[in-house]
């Protein structure tokens, strides 16, 4: 009984055992089972696994070279939650089984993202889409796109953050902003079309800054937008195409007669594509382009005069515009048409075609007045003086097509077979193919290129009297267009401001004999004035003719303590006692004082300390600017901001503009010249800048 208990308890011990063993075998099995599903399902979540279908190669290569390529698939395509990611698992190894059963043939499935995915812990956040930014010259409102109606549309992330472009992955492209901005675009703007484009060029568009290059000249937008030049007086055809939707385009997508049959409305329709599924506009809108494109003129552009006239109206014009078509001078574009200036800038039609029932006078001063709109006062007698140099280069050249002729014709009766007759001929036909050219195009149109074809026709028509009379010597024609004949039509007599002071043409051109060049860029980087050039003539022994203050106003000001806003009248110690060569006695040697120059004139005077003095003050003063200066951009850029929006500036911009004053007053005075003074003008500016951004921060 003994030896049979133990053969139990034995038995029972193995047995134990035995079922340990298999519970710890099927535990590592099923942990292994665990761990192997749970990298399955990590591995099938990633760009490796999805690569495996041959149509979603280009997502995926496109992916790799995108900002998101340390994202898996699922964290955007799959809704954020446990439950929507089981969901979208389920959806998965759907698409895996018909993928393994019946191919590759199966349909691309359109994914979605969520604007969910974007803002999720660990992605964007809800705060960044407060922020403007720049794209691509376009001041763009995250939050007046997302949490406002657009055109009756609510928009999601990937309106915009699209697959638009093969290779770009979620990238923004152009193509969808002007189907929205541009699709049937009306007047009248959202506040009271909630169907019509969002409109005015400004809207989006901040100023170009600084000089831009145009066909190898220097343009700036800047002083245009000063005299409230509108953008499309120079950008016109920046909009092509009508983002119509083509004709069996739900085809596509739907196969159901009953979608296919149905009438849906406008709102119906974006709201089932556009809100709640991530379909891009165009996919359904037909591709709308907005760029700078060629200039086209009336004989290529539908327009009311198509009604009436022939295509081929206006031949002459629009060719010496383009300048090209005169025989031996080069192809020579109107300034105006390389930057995009069509017909009607200058030709209004409304102003002409009601004028016209009563004067036919009233067009000229209709033009007369578009050249003041674009290039401000003095621009109105441009056109006519214009016309009085062609009218009298124009029957000059006429008279030496006449006088040759007359000679060729007495020369026709002796030698009319000769070579050098006919060469003689061909010469003076050219010369008469230009001249009518210039009248048939009115050389007003093309000004520069009109007189550049009268000089080549008088010149062929000398070298036609060459031909026939060997001993006479051809005169050569060079007449040049200036700059006073050109476009600054009497600016020799007139008195302009320049920076602090008034610069009087006059006494510089007539008096002194300068030319435009040798205080202003050549035309190619128009605008530009040599500053430095005035130290040539009014340094050295002329500077007893022109005072130091004449020119230098604001270190006059900074030196009388005066001129600033909320500072005290501190005039300098120095004033009336120190003359600006004592310290700057480079100038009348034309000589460039530097700074460790005129701290040894302080010490011949005064003492060692006085150097040192000058090196503190120097310190302080451009630690005092430094101070100042970025608080300035950035106000500076904030009221640009807001009045890109639309928005009223000015509170802000009365509390900008006093410190700005105060500011350049000590940034061109020289704050050594009155540290004392300066100093107030900075505090007061500080303080003004404060009150500026307090303001905007209650305002936001």
């Amino acid at each position: 009984m003994q030896r049979l208990s133990i053969s139990k308890h034995l038995q029972r011990s193995i047995h134990f055992f035995s079922e340990r063993k298999k519970e710890a075998i099927y535990g590592l099995l099923f942990l292994f089972f665990i761990v192997l599903f749970a990298g399955i399902l990590r591995y099938s979540e990633g760009p490796s696994f999805c690569g495996l279908c041959h149509n979603m190669k280009e997502y995926v290569e496109s992916w790799e070279r995108s900002s998101h390529n340390r994202v898996n698939c699922l964290s955007c395509h799959r809704r954020p939650g446990f439950l929507n990611h089981l969901k979208g698992k389920r959806e998965d190894l759907q698409l895996a089984l018909t993928y393994v059963i019946i191919g590759k043939g199966f349909k691309k499935v359109h994914y979605e993202v969520d604007d969910g995915n974007c803002l999720q812990k660990g992605c964007h956040k809800t705060g960044d889409l407060q922020r403007e930014m720049v794209y691509k010259n376009v001041a763009f409102s995250h939050g007046r796109h997302l949490g406002e109606l657009r055109r009756g549309i609510k928009l999601r992330c990937t309106t915009c953050h699209a697959q638009l472009v093969q290779g770009a992955h979620l990238t923004v492209h152009e193509i969808n902003c002007f189907i929205c901005h541009y699709y049937q675009a009306g007047t009248k703007g959202e506040e009271e079309c909630i169907s019509c484009a969002v409109g005015g060029c400004t809207s989006c568009h901040i100023e170009p800054k600084g000089d831009i290059k145009v066909k190898g000249w220097s343009f700036n937008h800047r002083k245009y937008i000063a005299r409230g030049v509108a953008c499309e007086r120079c950008h016109i055809n920046v909009i092509r195409g009508d983002g119509h939707v083509p004709e069996g385009k739900c085809v596509q997508c739907h196969k159901e007669p009953e979608i296919l049959s149905t009438k849906y409305t406008s709102q119906f329709m974006h709201k089932n594509h556009v809100t709640d599924h991530k379909i891009e506009c165009a996919d359904c809108h037909s591709h709308i382009r907005h760029e700078i494109g060629p200039i086209l003129t009336v004989v290529h552009s539908p327009a009311v005069c198509d009604k009436c006239h022939s295509k081929e109206i206006h031949l002459g014009p629009r060719e010496l515009y383009r300048g090209s078509g005169g025989i031996g001078v080069p192809d020579s574009p109107s300034l105006m048409f390389a930057t995009n200036v069509d017909c009607i800038a200058c030709h209004r039609k409304g102003e002409e075609s009601q004028a016209a029932l009563h004067t036919t006078k009233y067009a000229e001063r209709a033009i007369r007045e578009a050249c003041v709109d674009c290039h401000g006062e003095g621009y109105d007698d441009t056109l006519k003086h214009w016309k009085a140099l062609l009218s009298r280069a124009e029957n000059e050249t006429n008279q030496r097509i006449f006088n040759v002729q007359k000679v060729l014709y007495d020369v026709e009766k002796t030698r009319g077979g000769s070579a050098d007759f006919k060469r003689a001929q061909n010469l003076l036909n050219e010369a008469r193919h230009n001249y009518s050219f210039v009248l048939l195009g009115k050389g007003v149109h093309n000004i520069e290129y009109a007189f550049k074809l009268l000089n080549a026709s008088n010149n062929k028509t000398e070298q036609a009297l060459a031909v026939i009379d060997k001993g006479h010597k051809p005169r050569e024609f060079q007449t040049r267009i200036t700059c006073t004949t050109l476009c600054h039509v009497g600016m020799e007599k007139r008195t302009v401001p320049f920076n602090d002071t008034r610069f009087s043409h006059e006494t510089h051109v007539a008096g002194s004999g300068l030319k435009c060049s040798d205080c202003h860029s050549p035309r190619e980087n128009h605008g530009k004035t040599y500053q430095k050039n005035c130290a040539n003539c009014h340094h050295g022994k002329e500077i007893k003719k022109v005072k130091c203050d004449d020119c230098h106003v604001s270190v006059k000001r900074l030196i009388q303590g005066k001129g600033g806003i909320g500072a005290k009248e501190r005039p300098s110690s120095k004033l009336d006692v120190v003359e600006c060569i004592d310290c700057h006695r480079g100038v009348p040697l034309k000589k460039k004082d530097t700074f460790d120059a005129i701290k040894k004139r302080c010490i011949e005077c005064h003492d060692q300390s006085y150097g040192e003095m000058l090196v503190r003050w120097k310190a302080v003063s451009e630690g005092l600017l430094k101070k100042v200066a970025p608080k300035i951009e950035k106000m500076r850029g904030e009221i640009g901001r807001i009045e890109l929006r639309g928005g009223h500036t000015f509170v802000y911009r009365k509390l900008f503009g006093e410190a700005e004053l105060n500011y350049n007053l000590a940034l061109k005075g020289n704050g050594i010249h009155n540290l004392e003074y300066m100093e107030e003008l900075l505090e007061f500016a500080n303080n003004r800048l404060d009150e500026a951004f307090r303001q905007l921060a209650k305002k936001k």
